[in-house]
């Protein structure tokens, strides 16, 4: 069985490979590190010494960790932590997160040799896997070394639940091979549960992306700042739209395009959330006739009717001086993208009818009427001319959002409670 999974992973992995090479995305230094081959500056770093390792696979698993990296730097136990992702979006906001203690590397490909090299060469004491990333072979390989595994913020959609079952009982070995299972909703329990997961090792405990989004507020400053650097005077109303794939921008900049017919001011911020479609953008933008920026050039006095944002971990900045948010991911039946940053900003969110990665929290968000829900691209431009139109409803949505953040808030310490046993240096090799 095995050497089956192993087989299908290196087969995915090859039909991977060309689409790489065109995004050029070979060679860099991930591939190596994906190898399990880490550089002599990571040991160097580490010196021998146990770690405990986070592995979150992409951009919103990194900023979900980050309250409980904070928290694990402020417990007693000073071990080094290891931080892994797979995307190199993902790695670079990882990589902002570094310090004297926190390590940015690449997880390995789940593979006999890349795993074997990758646990030699981090050492870790406690293995904590981030929502939904069940990797078999290195669950399998830290078990039979000692280390525990613990699935931290857990989640478990309905597409990767019918996925799973394709593979019991090998799937049923693997949730049991999990020292314990900290999950967000009774929903994501019971489906852990049903694919073998000991009920006795099952917490649910909210979501850590409550927490997560208090701590990503900007100061007001630095979003007077960014306006004055962007030419805007504070006044105008700006639309921002984060996280955007393809099929999305378009739909968004024309209904943009009939807003201005009655607000004629409007701004509209895109950001995309992969950076290596923003010459995609700016074409779709200039084939609507209109005058794309990208917002991290300094040049002054230019002129522009749609900012593409091309820089990793500043949206929480563009969502400050926002009139509106839309969350992207929704309009696609990709799952949506994490509506909390804005929502906690106290803005209006709107998002569309794919939002099944972030169920509970948008089930909240519309039982406290802090966001709204459209049915396709078509409600875009009545939803967002609704808002601007209406300044008062605009900010009451917004308020009622802020409320319900810092009222959910709490996982992180309900995890660290539940974590206590693992990270003290008694619970390694247990």
């Amino acid at each position: 069985m095995w050497m089956f999974y192993e087989f299908l992973l290196l087969a995915a992995f090859m039909l991977y490979l060309p689409k790489a090479l065109t995004r050029r995305r070979l060679p860099h230094r991930g591939w190596s590190m994906r190898l399990g081959r880490y550089p002599q500056s990571v040991r160097q770093r580490l010196d021998g010494r146990p770690t405990i390792w986070v592995h979150a696979v992409s951009v919103g698993e990194v900023q979900a960790a980050r309250p409980l990296l904070q928290a694990l730097l402020e417990a007693p136990a000073q071990d080094p932590i290891v931080l892994s992702t797979i995307t190199h979006s993902g790695f670079a906001v990882a990589h902002q997160q570094a310090s004297e203690r926190i390590l940015p590397v690449y997880f390995p490909l789940d593979l006999r040799p890349c795993v074997r090299r990758a646990l030699d060469a981090l050492q870790p004491r406690l293995l904590l896997l981030m929502e939904s990333e069940l990797w078999p072979l290195m669950i399998d390989r830290a078990q039979a070394r000692g280390i525990p595994v613990v699935v931290v913020n857990g989640r478990m959609s309905a597409r990767a639940f019918r996925r799973y079952r394709w593979g019991q009982p090998w799937v049923r070995r693997m949730m049991r091979q999990v020292s314990a299972w900290l999950m967000q909703t009774q929903e994501d329990a019971d489906r852990v549960t049903a694919l073998g997961a000991p009920q006795d090792r099952l917490h649910i405990l909210g979501s850590l992306k409550w927490d997560a989004s208090l701590g990503a507020r900007p100061s007001e400053s630095a979003i007077a700042d960014l306006a004055l650097r962007l030419g805007l005077n504070g006044q105008e109303q700006v639309l921002v739209a984060g996280s955007t794939h393809r099929g999305e921008e378009g739909p968004l900049v024309q209904a943009y395009q009939e807003l201005r017919r009655t607000h004629a001011g409007a701004r509209l911020i895109l950001a995309p959330r992969h950076l290596e479609r923003l010459g995609e953008v700016d074409d779709l933008v200039q084939y609507f006739g209109l005058t794309p920026r990208r917002l991290s050039s300094d040049a002054a006095g230019q002129a522009w009717d749609v900012g593409i944002v091309d820089t990793f971990g500043q949206l929480p900045l563009y969502y400050g001086m926002a009139s509106a948010v839309f969350i992207g991911g929704s309009l696609i039946p990709h799952g949506g993208q994490n509506p909390l940053e804005a929502a906690s900003l106290g803005k209006p969110v709107l998002f569309g009818p794919f939002m099944h990665n972030f169920s509970e929290i948008v089930q909240q968000l519309l039982q406290h009427r802090a966001a709204r829900q459209l049915r396709d691209g078509t409600e875009l431009q009545p939803a967002l001319s609704a808002l601007l139109s209406d300044a008062a409803q605009a900010r009451a949505m917004g308020l009622r959002a802020r409320e319900l953040v810092e009222r959910s808030r709490g996982a992180t310490q309900r995890t660290l409670e539940l974590l206590a046993p693992f990270l003290t240096p008694a619970s390694s090799g247990t």
